[in-house]
């Protein structure tokens, strides 16, 4: 439960979003490391406070990427993004609240919407655009 290893299977096909991915799923290990070994303290807030930065900042470099290259599924990425972000931060409300379940609502967010996201998802927008190059975030944002 404490650690969510990288596997090929979550691979999209491209290798920026995959690195973000790995990233995340990085991230979240440590927080479950920290909360399975009982640190509901300020370890675990910092471990928490950093995946949800890197969470914002994923989805926002992937939803530029999206952008530039008119991916049909911008729109409904931004909604599962939104609400991907809002369990971290229930996640990080039940931690300050010190609601005993937190690793559990970890495991099940990586597990149940973190992963078939990237797998299923984020795949399918990737390979549905035909596999179009990123574009910087700046470049992006002025583009639409």
């Amino acid at each position: 439960m404490d650690s969510f290893p990288w596997s090929d299977e979550y691979a999209t096909g491209n290798w920026a979003i995959d690195a973000q991915h790995r990233r995340l799923l990085e991230l979240a290990s440590l927080l479950g490391e920290a909360l399975a070994a009982g640190r509901a303290d300020e370890i675990a807030a910092e471990a928490l406070a950093a995946l949800e930065n890197y969470t914002r900042y994923h989805f926002a470099e992937e939803e530029a990427y999206f952008a530039s290259i008119r991916a049909p599924s911008l729109a409904r990425h931004r909604r599962m993004h939104a609400s991907l972000v809002l369990d971290v931060e229930s996640m990080r409300f039940n931690l300050v609240s010190r609601h005993p379940g937190v690793g559990a609502q970890l495991a099940r967010w990586v597990v149940s919407c973190l992963l078939p996201h990237m797998m299923y998802e984020d795949t399918a927008a990737i390979a549905a655009t035909g596999g179009k190059r990123s574009t910087p975030r700046a470049q992006a944002a002025a583009e639409e």
